[in-house]
Protein backbone atom coordinates (compact mmCIF):
# COMPACT_ATOMS: atom_id res chain seq x y z
CA UNK A 1 0.00 0.00 0.00
CA UNK A 2 1.38 3.22 -0.94
CA UNK A 3 2.21 6.29 1.99
CA UNK A 4 0.26 8.38 0.56
CA UNK A 5 -3.17 6.14 0.00
CA UNK A 6 -5.89 6.19 2.80
CA UNK A 7 -6.36 3.84 4.45
CA UNK A 8 -9.43 4.15 5.61
CA UNK A 9 -10.76 3.53 1.98
CA UNK A 10 -9.38 0.33 2.37
CA UNK A 11 -11.99 -2.64 3.72
CA UNK A 12 -10.38 -4.93 5.84
CA UNK A 13 -10.34 -8.60 4.15
CA UNK A 14 -10.44 -12.24 5.35
CA UNK A 15 -8.56 -13.32 2.64
CA UNK A 16 -5.69 -10.40 3.19
CA UNK A 17 -5.51 -10.27 7.20
CA UNK A 18 -3.88 -11.48 10.00
CA UNK A 19 -4.31 -10.56 13.50
CA UNK A 20 -1.59 -9.89 16.10
CA UNK A 21 -2.23 -9.92 19.75
CA UNK A 22 0.30 -8.05 21.87
CA UNK A 23 0.98 -8.88 25.53
CA UNK A 24 -2.23 -9.38 26.75
CA UNK A 25 -0.78 -10.51 29.67
CA UNK A 26 -1.60 -11.08 33.26
CA UNK A 27 0.59 -8.82 34.88
CA UNK A 28 0.27 -5.77 32.06
CA UNK A 29 -3.45 -6.06 32.11
CA UNK A 30 -3.88 -5.41 35.81
CA UNK A 31 -2.85 -1.90 35.31
CA UNK A 32 -5.43 -1.23 32.62
CA UNK A 33 -7.44 1.96 33.93
CA UNK A 34 -8.65 3.35 30.30
CA UNK A 35 -11.39 0.57 29.79
CA UNK A 36 -13.00 -1.84 32.21
CA UNK A 37 -10.58 -4.99 32.63
CA UNK A 38 -13.43 -7.32 31.69
CA UNK A 39 -14.63 -5.56 29.09
CA UNK A 40 -10.92 -5.59 27.82
CA UNK A 41 -10.73 -9.45 28.38
CA UNK A 42 -14.43 -9.87 26.64
CA UNK A 43 -13.38 -7.92 23.34
CA UNK A 44 -9.52 -9.84 23.08
CA UNK A 45 -11.54 -12.54 23.08
CA UNK A 46 -13.75 -12.00 21.18
CA UNK A 47 -11.70 -10.75 18.16
CA UNK A 48 -9.38 -13.98 18.13
CA UNK A 49 -13.04 -16.35 18.06
CA UNK A 50 -14.62 -14.34 15.68
CA UNK A 51 -11.25 -14.39 13.10
CA UNK A 52 -9.99 -18.23 13.90
CA UNK A 53 -14.20 -19.12 12.15
CA UNK A 54 -13.48 -16.38 9.36
CA UNK A 55 -10.31 -18.59 8.80
CA UNK A 56 -7.73 -15.57 9.64
CA UNK A 57 -4.59 -15.95 11.08
CA UNK A 58 -3.87 -14.66 14.51
CA UNK A 59 -0.27 -14.46 16.44
CA UNK A 60 0.22 -14.43 19.75
CA UNK A 61 3.10 -13.00 21.60
CA UNK A 62 4.16 -11.95 25.23
CA UNK A 63 6.95 -9.97 26.51
CA UNK A 64 8.70 -12.90 28.89
CA UNK A 65 5.70 -14.40 29.73
CA UNK A 66 8.08 -15.87 32.58
CA UNK A 67 9.05 -12.77 33.93
CA UNK A 68 7.29 -9.63 36.04
CA UNK A 69 4.29 -9.61 33.46
CA UNK A 70 3.49 -13.13 33.94
CA UNK A 71 1.61 -15.36 31.15
CA UNK A 72 -1.03 -14.59 28.61
CA UNK A 73 -4.27 -14.45 30.05
CA UNK A 74 -5.87 -17.74 30.51
CA UNK A 75 -9.54 -16.47 28.80
CA UNK A 76 -7.58 -15.93 25.72
CA UNK A 77 -5.10 -18.84 25.37
CA UNK A 78 -8.13 -20.74 25.70
CA UNK A 79 -9.77 -19.35 23.23
CA UNK A 80 -7.38 -20.35 20.78
CA UNK A 81 -6.49 -24.02 21.40
CA UNK A 82 -3.07 -24.77 19.12
CA UNK A 83 -2.01 -21.47 18.75
CA UNK A 84 1.78 -21.59 20.72
CA UNK A 85 2.19 -18.06 22.21
CA UNK A 86 5.54 -16.22 20.43
CA UNK A 87 7.65 -15.61 23.94
CA UNK A 88 9.61 -11.92 22.90
CA UNK A 89 12.56 -9.82 24.62
CA UNK A 90 12.59 -6.87 22.57
CA UNK A 91 9.92 -4.42 23.09
CA UNK A 92 8.59 -4.15 19.51
CA UNK A 93 7.00 -7.23 18.45
CA UNK A 94 7.62 -6.26 14.76
CA UNK A 95 11.45 -6.55 15.88
CA UNK A 96 11.25 -9.91 16.80
CA UNK A 97 12.03 -12.44 14.08
CA UNK A 98 9.99 -14.93 15.29
CA UNK A 99 7.30 -12.79 15.45
CA UNK A 100 7.81 -10.95 11.96
CA UNK A 101 8.20 -14.36 10.40
CA UNK A 102 5.35 -15.87 11.42
CA UNK A 103 3.26 -12.92 10.05
CA UNK A 104 5.37 -13.07 6.62
CA UNK A 105 4.69 -16.65 6.19
CA UNK A 106 0.73 -15.92 5.76
CA UNK A 107 1.36 -14.28 2.85
CA UNK A 108 -1.15 -11.44 3.91
CA UNK A 109 -0.38 -7.81 4.08
CA UNK A 110 -3.36 -6.23 6.32
CA UNK A 111 -2.66 -6.66 10.03
CA UNK A 112 -5.16 -5.89 12.81
CA UNK A 113 -2.89 -5.31 15.93
CA UNK A 114 -4.51 -5.06 19.48
CA UNK A 115 -2.33 -4.96 22.67
CA UNK A 116 -1.84 -4.02 26.30
CA UNK A 117 -0.45 -1.42 26.48
CA UNK A 118 -2.08 1.00 23.71
CA UNK A 119 1.05 3.37 22.78
CA UNK A 120 3.43 0.83 22.91
CA UNK A 121 2.36 -2.76 22.26
CA UNK A 122 -0.09 -1.67 20.09
CA UNK A 123 1.29 0.95 18.64
CA UNK A 124 5.05 0.36 17.71
CA UNK A 125 4.24 -2.96 15.81
CA UNK A 126 1.27 -1.25 14.00
CA UNK A 127 3.64 1.87 13.01
CA UNK A 128 6.61 -0.22 12.16
CA UNK A 129 4.70 -2.86 9.72
CA UNK A 130 3.46 0.22 8.09
CA UNK A 131 6.17 1.08 7.45
CA UNK A 132 7.23 -1.65 5.98
CA UNK A 133 4.41 -1.76 3.34
CA UNK A 134 1.91 -3.15 5.56
CA UNK A 135 -1.89 -1.84 5.98
CA UNK A 136 -2.19 -2.08 9.87
CA UNK A 137 -5.11 -1.60 11.83
CA UNK A 138 -5.11 -0.95 15.61
CA UNK A 139 -8.25 -2.43 17.90
CA UNK A 140 -9.26 0.20 20.24
CA UNK A 141 -11.06 -2.12 22.53
CA UNK A 142 -9.17 -5.07 22.50
CA UNK A 143 -6.17 -2.62 23.61
CA UNK A 144 -5.85 -0.89 26.80
CA UNK A 145 -3.42 1.35 28.58
CA UNK A 146 -2.40 2.95 32.22
CA UNK A 147 -3.83 6.24 31.91
CA UNK A 148 -5.46 9.10 29.87
CA UNK A 149 -2.73 10.55 28.73
CA UNK A 150 -1.26 7.56 27.22
CA UNK A 151 -4.36 6.41 25.41
CA UNK A 152 -4.32 10.37 23.83
CA UNK A 153 -0.66 9.60 23.12
CA UNK A 154 -0.92 6.48 21.49
CA UNK A 155 -4.08 7.47 19.26
CA UNK A 156 -2.52 10.48 17.95
CA UNK A 157 0.73 8.95 17.33
CA UNK A 158 -1.30 5.89 14.95
CA UNK A 159 -3.74 9.09 13.56
CA UNK A 160 -0.87 11.22 12.48
CA UNK A 161 0.78 7.70 11.17
CA UNK A 162 -2.09 7.65 8.92
CA UNK A 163 -2.82 4.23 10.83
CA UNK A 164 -6.72 3.62 11.23
CA UNK A 165 -8.20 2.76 14.31
CA UNK A 166 -11.00 -0.17 15.14
CA UNK A 167 -13.01 -1.79 17.31
CA UNK A 168 -13.58 -5.49 17.42
CA UNK A 169 -16.84 -5.62 16.24
CA UNK A 170 -16.93 -3.57 13.51
CA UNK A 171 -13.44 -5.61 12.46
CA UNK A 172 -15.27 -8.78 12.28
CA UNK A 173 -18.36 -7.38 10.45
CA UNK A 174 -15.73 -5.69 8.02
CA UNK A 175 -14.33 -9.15 7.70
CA UNK A 176 -17.37 -11.16 7.38
CA UNK A 177 -18.92 -8.55 4.86
CA UNK A 178 -22.37 -10.21 4.44
CA UNK A 179 -24.95 -11.21 7.03
CA UNK A 180 -26.00 -14.91 4.57
CA UNK A 181 -22.64 -15.86 4.68
CA UNK A 182 -22.37 -19.54 5.86
CA UNK A 183 -20.36 -18.57 8.91
CA UNK A 184 -22.26 -15.18 9.87
CA UNK A 185 -24.07 -16.89 12.60
CA UNK A 186 -20.84 -18.02 14.48
CA UNK A 187 -18.90 -15.27 13.67
CA UNK A 188 -22.08 -13.13 15.74
CA UNK A 189 -21.58 -15.66 18.42
CA UNK A 190 -17.91 -15.00 18.83
CA UNK A 191 -18.88 -11.10 18.87
CA UNK A 192 -20.95 -11.87 22.18
CA UNK A 193 -22.69 -8.87 21.66
CA UNK A 194 -26.29 -9.99 23.65
CA UNK A 195 -28.12 -7.49 21.81
CA UNK A 196 -26.77 -8.68 17.91
CA UNK A 197 -27.44 -12.05 19.01
CA UNK A 198 -31.01 -11.42 19.59
CA UNK A 199 -31.56 -9.56 16.55
CA UNK A 200 -29.52 -13.07 14.80
CA UNK A 201 -31.91 -14.87 17.10
CA UNK A 202 -35.35 -13.00 15.61
CA UNK A 203 -34.15 -13.17 12.29
CA UNK A 204 -33.42 -16.78 12.70
CA UNK A 205 -36.81 -17.72 13.32
CA UNK A 206 -38.15 -15.82 10.90
CA UNK A 207 -36.68 -17.23 8.53
CA UNK A 208 -37.29 -21.31 9.69
CA UNK A 209 -41.43 -19.94 9.65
Amino acid sequence: MSQHENANLNMLSRDNAVVLLVDHQVGLISGVRDIPLGDLKHNVVALAKAARTLGVPVIVTATMPDGMWGPTMPELTAALPGVQVISRTVINAWEDPNVRAAIEQTGRKQIIVAGVSLEICASFPALSAKAAGYDTRVVLDASGTFNEAKRTAGLQRLLGAGIPVTDYATAAVEMLRSNVDPSAGEVYSDMDMPFATLVWQIQSGFTKT
